[in-house]
């Protein structure tokens, strides 16, 4: 290391002022050339991790849930992955004054995860159904004979207002739950979303 120390020095005392200022700019150049192109291996190696919230389930992050009954406005509504039965019930604007708030308090989980699809029902006061307000797609507690339910139990059913209420009525008795989208009670759509949920006895 001396040894090229001195050599060094011997060079430089050989050489005029402009060849000195071209080594050193020369000099330099490979330094920071060398540098530049460490930095460039290393920024190489880094490994890029990207954190994707839990709220993301592949590409969606909605879900259509239907709420009916006894709530302000019933209808189907678009909520973010995640949401919860409180966040249904204040999308359709809360329970309306003729809700059964008892009858949910003691059967209905507002901090319960509600999935794509999911149906909420909200029951009136004297008209509680047996089973909880929430449905879940494809559990089912009771089902609904089409030839005796009244129309509080057959409000519960997704899709079915009053005007299709009257029209299973109407069109009474069932031999078997086919017939009643041959006889006009329910369209196709209707009842494959309700037929988990549906008998004939």
């Amino acid at each position: 290391m001396f040894v090229t120390l001195v050599t060094l020095e011997k060079f430089f005392k050989k050489i005029n002022g402009w060849d000195r200022a071209l080594v050193i700019f020369f000099v330099l150049g490979i330094v920071i050339t060398g540098i530049s192109l460490l930095r460039g291996i290393l920024v190489d190696r880094q490994v890029q991790v990207e954190y994707v919230t839990g709220d993301k389930v592949g590409n969606e992050t909605k879900i259509f849930v239907d709420v009916e009954g006894s709530v302000i406005n019933p209808g189907v509504y678009e909520l973010f992955v995640g949401s919860r039965i409180k966040d249904a019930l204040v999308s359709a604007g809360g329970m309306s004054e003729t809700a059964d708030r008892q009858y949910c308090e003691k059967n209905l989980n507002l901090a319960e995860i509600v999935k794509d699809g999911d149906k909420i029902y909200i029951p009136k006061v004297g008209v509680s159904p047996a089973q909880g307000g929430y449905i879940d797609e494809g559990i089912v507690a009771k089902k609904i004979n089409l030839n005796t339910a009244g129309v509080a139990e057959l409000d519960t059913l997704w899709g079915v207002g009053a005007a299709r209420i009257e029209s299973i009525v109407k069109n009474r008795p069932y031999k078997n739950l086919d017939e009643v989208v041959t006889k006009g009670g329910m369209t196709k759509t209707i009842f494959e979303k309700n037929k988990a949920l549906l008998s004939v006895f």
